[in-house]
C-alpha cells in the first residue's frame, strides 16, 4: 500500500522597504523604512543608536551638568536628592528650558550639529537643507523629581 503526501504552502510577501525619496508623513499612513523611522512613526519617538559617538555624549553631558550647576542653585550632578525645581535653573514640567540663552550654549550647537544628529534629519524629511530650531532646551531626569 502506498502513500501520498501533499504539501501546500503560501506566501506571504514581505513589505518592502520604503523608497530613500520618501518624506515621513507620521500621519499613520507611512511605508515600512526598514530603520529608526519606523519607530517614530509608531511611537512618535525613536532613539538613534550611535548618532553621536559615546565618548562625546559623555563630553555633551558633562558640559550640561556643569551648566546647571554654575547656578549654584543647589543641584549636584552625584546627588539624586538635588534634583528638584529649588536646585534648578526653570525648567518646566515636561522638562523644556526656554530662558537664559541655553539653546545657544556651545554644547547645545555641538549636539545639533553632530553628523548623526543631521543625518537623522535629513532622513526623516528626505531633505539636507535642514532648518534648526534653537527655541529650547530638553533636560530628561528621572522620575518626575523637578516637581
Amino acid at each position: 500500500m502506498s502513500t501520498a503526501t501533499t504539501t501546500i504552502t503560501a506566501s506571504v510577501a514581505a513589505a518592502a522597504p520604503a523608497p530613500e525619496n520618501v518624506r515621513m508623513r507620521i500621519d499613520g499612513s507611512d511605508p515600512k523604512f526598514g530603520d529608526f523611522r519606523d519607530d517614530l512613526a509608531r511611537d512618535g519617538f525613536a532613539v538613534v543608536k550611535g548618532a553621536i559617538p559615546r565618548e562625546r555624549a559623555l563630553k555633551y553631558a558633562d558640559e550640561m551638568f556643569s551648566w546647571l550647576e554654575n547656578f549654584n542653585l543647589g543641584f549636584d550632578r552625584h546627588d539624586p536628592s538635588s534634583v528638584h525645581k529649588d536646585n534648578l535653573p526653570v525648567i518646566n514640567e515636561k522638562g523644556m528650558c526656554l530662558q537664559y540663552a541655553v539653546t545657544h550654549e556651545k554644547f547645545v550647537w555641538d549636539v545639533r550639529s553632530e553628523p548623526g544628529v543631521v543625518e537623522t534629519f535629513e532622513k526623516v524629511y528626505n531633505d539636507k537643507d535642514l532648518i534648526v530650531s534653537f527655541d529650547a532646551v530638553n533636560f530628561g531626569f528621572p522620575k518626575s523629581s523637578c516637581e
